[in-house]
């Protein structure tokens, strides 16, 4: 990884399967440009070359949820081969739903998150305590 002047303000540390080898995602601090916008900066070590870039968002929000977003598509080539919590493919890193598409866009797509998270959340608990979950209050 390259030597930073300040240290990142997030990382994680995933794991390339089958080798265990570790691959480390650091996210810098927003920062503000001169002409209003705000960049972040993002690196990815132990996928062969360092993978490194920086994205601009209108405010130092947008900026560190678009390098979150970038360093998820710097990922994708390496699909179900990664790890963050035990599970191959899955890194604890949220998909984000473009804002220009629009705000109703996102309200359908967050309405159909939110739907399909209770139905799973109402099936885990049947499975983990049938007798509770059918049981009225």
């Amino acid at each position: 990884m390259t030597v930073r002047s300040q240290p990142p303000l997030a990382i994680r540390q995933l794991t390339l399967l089958p080798s265990r080898r570790p691959v480390v995602l650091e996210l810098d601090a927003p920062a503000a440009r001169p002409n209003g916008e705000w960049s972040c900066s993002y690196r990815v070590g132990g996928l062969g070359r360092t993978r490194a870039g920086s994205v601009v968002g209108a405010d130092g929000l947008e900026a560190l949820l678009l390098a979150v977003v970038a360093v998820r598509r710097e990922l994708e080539p390496f699909g179900g081969r990664l790890t963050w919590a035990g599970e191959p493919g899955e890194l604890g890193l949220p998909e984000f739903v473009p804002e220009f598409l629009g705000g109703g866009f996102r309200r359908r797509i967050e309405a159909m998150v939110r739907a399909e998270t209770e139905r799973e959340t109402r099936r885990l608990q049947q499975c983990v305590a049938p007798e509770a979950v059918r049981r009225p209050t």
